[in-house]
């Protein structure tokens, strides 16, 4: 199950990097996530703190939360400063220099980590000294979007194609975890290859993430208010579950080891995944409700404030 989650961090990164790809900068953009995260660092900090909750933190994750509170949104924040550069890179070299670029890229940032672990197989390198980061996986990712988006073929159109694309990728990562969890025992290393592909940067998380970006880019256009409002409040999920707070405290009531030797595994981790999601998409749109017309005239005037300061004049 946690290489679905790595799969929902690509597909989220690589949206906004779909929709971002040609576009000019705008702190809005940046604007509206620190207002997020600042909102739900302090909202949570105060009612725990008026239940009496024995928080333990730095002074600095409670007053400046961004970007060192939340991994994922301190990288992508970075990611929506790179955008112009990367826009201006993508715009500026030859087909046949974006692919080598994007060869080398895939073979040092996900072949090499996925396959060629450097405490197994001692290559005088590391992680670090190949690049290797959450940053630069979101710019690696960036870039695989900025192709897929600037040289359409026959391949990204193709449902169809598309569909065998994800399945067999499904289906060789099914296959790669399955045999690793049954030798699991029988060699030391082949837990460390097996926990390594459940990485973002894992090639197998980067097949099945490109597999469904593909296929549903190719699906015929179409509105539905229950997606968007669900998609709108994703970001929301994420900062609220995953706060530093409430994270020890939810995993601390939901206990899913009990249920490990159980059939119910399977059925329990997903009821429980679907209940977090609701809850949490509800408060995100009680939120909206009581503060997002307060949030959207700061966005706007501190955003253009800040394009004008420090914003170039001419779009990327």
């Amino acid at each position: 199950m946690t290489i679905g989650g790595k799969v929902g961090v690509d597909v989220f990164v690589m949206i906004g990097a779909y929709f971002l790809v040609g576009k000019s900068f705008k702190f809005k953009r940046v604007v509206k996530l620190i207002l997020m995260i600042i909102f739900y660092t302090w909202a949570i900090y105060i009612i725990l703190k008026l239940l009496n909750y024995n928080l333990q933190y730095q002074w600095y994750e409670i007053w400046l939360p961004v970007p060192g509170t939340y991994w994922f949104a301190g990288s992508y924040i970075v990611l929506l400063f790179m955008a112009p550069v990367l826009n201006l890179v993508i715009e500026n070299i030859t087909q046949e220099q974006y692919r080598n670029i994007l060869c080398f890229l895939t073979l040092i940032f996900v072949l090499i980590p996925t396959f060629i672990i450097p405490n197994i197989v001692d290559l005088g390198l590391s992680h670090s000294e190949l690049g290797n980061s959450t940053v630069s996986i979101f710019i690696y990712l960036y870039l695989l979007m900025g192709y897929i988006r600037k040289y359409p073929s026959k391949f990204t159109n193709s449902i169809i194609t598309n569909l065998l694309f994800l399945m067999l990728g499904l289906i060789v990562s099914g296959a790669f975890l399955g045999l690793g969890s049954i030798y699991w025992n029988d060699n030391q290393q082949i837990p460390v290859y097996v926990m390594n592909s459940l990485s973002s940067n894992s090639f197998f998380v980067v097949w099945i993430s490109l597999g469904l970006i593909l296929v549903f880019k190719n699906i015929p256009p179409f509105t539905s208010r229950i997606i968007n409002v669900v998609a709108g409040g994703t970001f929301a999920v994420y900062l609220i579950h995953d706060n530093q707070f409430i994270r020890g405290i939810l995993w601390g009531k939901v206990n899913n080891s009990q249920y490990q030797s159980s059939s119910n595994f399977l059925i329990h981790g997903l009821e429980i995944s679907l209940l977090t999601l609701i809850i949490c998409i509800v408060i995100e749109l009680v939120r909206q409700i009581f503060f997002n017309r307060a949030f959207g005239i700061i966005e706007k005037k501190l955003g253009d404030l800040l394009d004008r300061k420090l914003g170039s004049k001419k779009d990327y």
